[in-house]
């Protein structure tokens, strides 16, 4: 069996996200190519950032696709694994998109890199601070990859040093603890060794506030997980253990209180525009965001072309749920039900702004016309037109779909120099506020950070009262749902809340029919939610971790054991 082995090629260098054809490994070099020199190093350096994919690949985009397979986003294409997943019709012998989801965060090749790389660039002459500093960002990635592949699977093989291609499968699966405490044990090593700022040149590298944010995130997660007793991917039954839960809640409340104390990091006065490319490099984004994934216009970069609208020459591959627009609030800070002043005749009035930022609804202005999904006056846009590129919701994305006039490339290309967000400030105020409320702390503070996040300027929502620990849970919970809509956490928080039984199951809904006026884009409401697509089901005894596909499960016989009930 061949060692694995690197991709150096021009477009790594600056830490892109590629297709996945890209970057398998091949076996035209050696690992002594590429310690011969401090540059080569750096390249090797580069394709450990590009192996690991921090911004995912689902469906072929960045991880805003996994809402797809959450309450907050429907996909359309029957084709598309998110609409079997959310249908429970995965198999372990699923080829075609599962394996493809399967290929981009279960396989080692990012972590065979990152361990590559650690294991010889000592041979390196170079200056030591900067080296140390490489290897902590190394340890970084390698981190980052293992706590993905945990959140999706569960206990994985845990592979430290260099191994043929395809041993990992037979290396015994670690458990899900002993993957959380390697992970938080690595972070912890270098978090003191990354540096505090970096170039805006090299906005993709890590830093010191970032390893505290994956620690506070993995922290957040492990403890949820305790707490409400979710079981790990190959034991059978969870049971709730509050003394372990406790003990990492307080660990996630104090990192992120370190992340505060940095005065590194602030919320940005535009939340739209965080998700702009021309906003890229700026003041006012760069403060908020604390991990990204850089794209460079026109050599490779996202594909913004599957979230717009059909009438900018996109695919609606991601609408939002009716569910989901209903959880932004009205501007008294109210849920629609609870406010007796929302009208369901002219539901978008006065609501949460985050909504518009968000999401593009009927009557909207959009573009010079008023969006209209809901009669057939909207042609292809039409919930139920003909056009298989229509949203099936009859809502479309707008997060990360600038208008035309803000767009600095067609919106039908399929590369786009948009950046994508991995971390961002509103996160730490979030995770330390959650931590607070579930330990029953401190519940003043926990209501100050949540309202930090709501009445920062151009949001400017009313902030929330301290109450008891069960009306502060549903607040924090609801703040996440809404400030990170189609940013990829939702299914992560479903899971380690242990919701998905409430969530996942039963029809998704739409937009009300009506009409929308084409003039003034007011619009005039009839009958009912429509209903979207076959019913989700979600089967609790097995779905909320993936299968490893057979095909790998046959390969690692008799060691690599499969998830339960798969």
């Amino acid at each position: 069996m061949k060692k694995i082995v690197l991709i150096i090629s021009s477009f790594i260098l600056v830490f892109s996200s590629c297709s996945k054809k890209d970057l398998q490994p091949v076996d035209a070099y050696s690992s002594s190519t590429f310690f011969t020199s401090q540059a080569a190093a750096f390249s090797n350096l580069s394709a450990c950032y590009a192996l690991t994919n921090m911004g995912g690949q689902f469906e072929g985009g960045n991880n805003y696709f996994l809402d797809d397979i959450t309450d907050n986003a429907y996909c359309g294409f029957t084709n598309q694994l998110a609409f079997f997943i959310t249908l429970g019709t995965v198999t372990p012998s699923l080829t075609g998109k599962y394996a493809d989801f399967y290929r981009t965060y279960f396989p080692y090749t990012g972590i065979a890199s990152d361990n590559l790389f650690l294991a010889n660039i000592d041979k390196v002459t170079m200056d030591g601070t900067l080296k140390e500093q490489w290897k902590a960002e190394v340890r970084f990635l390698r981190a980052f990859d293992y706590a993905r592949k945990y959140m999706f699977w569960g206990g994985v093989p845990l592979v430290t040093t260099p191994l043929n291609f395809g041993d990992e499968l037979k290396i015994p699966r670690s458990s899900g603890d002993s993957i959380v405490a390697f992970c938080l044990s690595e972070l912890n090593d270098v978090i003191n060794v990354l540096p505090l700022t970096i170039d805006q040149n090299d906005a993709a590298r890590v830093t010191k506030g970032a390893a505290l944010m994956l620690k506070a995130r993995l922290e957040l997660f492990y403890a949820s997980v305790k707490a409400n007793g979710l079981a790990d991917g190959v034991t059978e039954k969870g049971t709730p253990d509050p003394t372990t839960a406790a003990k990492y809640y307080a660990a996630a409340a104090a990192d992120s209180k370190a992340i505060i104390d940095l005065n590194q990091y602030g919320l940005s006065n535009d939340y739209e525009g965080l998700f702009w490319e021309k906003n890229q490099g700026t003041p006012e984004r760069q403060k908020e965001v604390m991990l990204e994934v850089a794209y460079k216009y026109p050599t490779y970069g996202s594909d913004l072309s599957a979230l717009y609208t059909l009438n900018e020459g996109g695919w609606n591959s991601e609408s939002p749920t009716q569910n989901m627009v209903d959880e932004y609030e009205t501007k008294n800070g109210l849920m629609i039900k609870n406010d007796p002043s929302y009208n369901p005749n002219d539901p978008y009035k006065n609501r949460d702004p985050r909504l518009s930022y968000s999401v593009i609804y009927p009557g909207m202005s959009w573009n010079g016309r008023y969006f209209n999904s809901i009669s057939t006056a909207g042609g292809g846009e039409y919930y139920n037109s003909s056009n298989g590129n229509r949203s099936k919701t009859g809502y479309c994305l707008r997060k990360y779909c600038a208008p035309l006039a803000d767009l600095l490339h067609d919106p039908g290309s399929d590369v786009q120099g948009l950046n994508f967000i991995v971390m961002r400030y509103p996160e730490v105020l979030l995770t330390r506020a959650e931590a607070l409320i579930e330990l029953n702390q401190n519940l003043g503070e926990a209501a100050s950070l949540i309202n930090q996040v709501r009445q920062r300027t151009g949001v400017n929502m009313p902030p929330i009262v301290a109450s008891d620990q069960t009306t502060m849970r549903a607040q924090v919970r609801h703040e996440r749902r809404v400030e990170f809509a189609f940013e990829g956490l939702r299914w992560f928080d479903i899971k380690r809340w242990k919701i998905a039984e409430n969530t996942m199951n039963g029809n998704v809904l739409g937009v009300h029919p009506g009409t929308v006026d084409a003039n003034t884009g007011a619009i005039t409401l009839t009958g009912s939610n429509i209903t979207v697509g076959d019913v989700r089901v979600f089967h609790a005894n097995r779905d909320y971790y993936f299968p490893i596909p057979q095909s790998d499960i046959d390969l690692g016989k008799p060691i690599l054991k499969q998830n339960l009930n798969w």
